[in-house]
């Protein structure tokens, strides 16, 4: 299992580009039998942020179980994308096998 914040999941993977171990990383996070990204929806996605994201999705998707953690609403996810291209390829992949949980509730990190 791997948690991992969003925003810190598109640095590796920029990082990992920038040293020509692109394909090495995908296969990393595809590895991990869960991968939670957690706070999806706090960046938006250019075309190299979108890119890394389907790669990592695409490279899961059927095969391994991905927990997306979001306080955007899902019809909200969409806007996120540069590319209308990439928005319909990586939601496709995020949403359609998907179970959804919404949380109500008091935000845990104010004081009570």
């Amino acid at each position: 299992m791997k948690y991992i914040r969003a925003n810190r999941l598109l640095q590796e993977s920029e990082k990992a580009r920038d040293e020509g171990k692109a394909f090495e990383y995908t296969n990393e996070m595809a590895d991990y039998d869960l991968l939670v990204i957690d706070d999806f929806g706090l960046m938006n996605l250019d075309i190299d942020k979108c890119l890394a994201l389907f790669e990592v999705i695409e490279t899961r998707d059927s095969r391994k179980s991905t927990i997306i953690v979001s306080q955007l609403p899902v019809i909200k996810w969409w806007d996120l994308f540069g590319d209308n291209t990439y928005a319909d390829a990586c939601l496709s992949r995020m949403t359609s096998k998907a179970y959804r949980l919404e949380c109500n509730g008091r935000d845990m990190r104010k004081a009570q």
